[in-house]
């Protein structure tokens, strides 16, 4: 019986460890931030995620106070972050397109987003200021040059970047 004891109040520490760990990590007033972090087609996803609250009571023996510890926690699904989170694809719809008489040619690019609430797109660098319409960018490049243009997609769950490497030589 005492063997029991002592593994049930090793066990109840340990819990009671690591929600206090959890809880300095994730702290509503803490300015610190979930940030996941992954790398497809050199792709970064940063989000932040809902907080809701989990309480945890430890058991009761005779011989110990009995003790309850509320800890706050941050939990997601993944079918809360795919649904929410941006996806971002880009394509070159159109280009290179060699400008005649001159040692320049451009690139049209689409960026097609999705997630909820629909994302706002950023371009690294658009010569034609928006001309082609929403979510597309031009990039022009003189010969021998070459262009990586990074296109962030960002919404109230979090922001996804993607690069495109561009380039032109004659």
């Amino acid at each position: 019986m005492e063997k029991k004891f002592v593994s049930i109040t090793i066990s109840i520490i340990i819990i009671f460890l690591i929600a206090v760990a959890v809880y300095t990590s994730y702290a509503p007033n803490s300015k610190k931030q979930k940030t996941v972090a992954a790398s497809a087609e050199t792709s970064t996803i940063s989000m932040s995620l809902p907080e809701t609250t989990l309480a945890t009571t430890a058991i009761e023996t005779p011989s110990a106070p009995s003790t309850t510890t509320a800890i706050e926690t941050i939990e997601t699904t993944a079918e809360d972050i795919s649904k929410n989170l941006p996806t971002l694809k880009i394509i070159v719809y159109e280009g290179p397109v060699i400008i005649q008489d001159s040692d320049m040619c451009y690139y049209r690019v689409e960026a097609i987003v999705t997630g909820n609430p629909y994302p706002i797109i950023k371009f690294s660098k658009d010569d034609s200021n928006g001309a082609w319409g929403k979510n597309k960018a031009q990039v022009n490049l003189k010969n021998g040059e070459s262009y990586d243009l990074v296109v962030t997609a960002v919404n109230s769950v979090g922001a996804v970047t993607k690069h495109i490497y561009l380039t032109w030589s004659q």
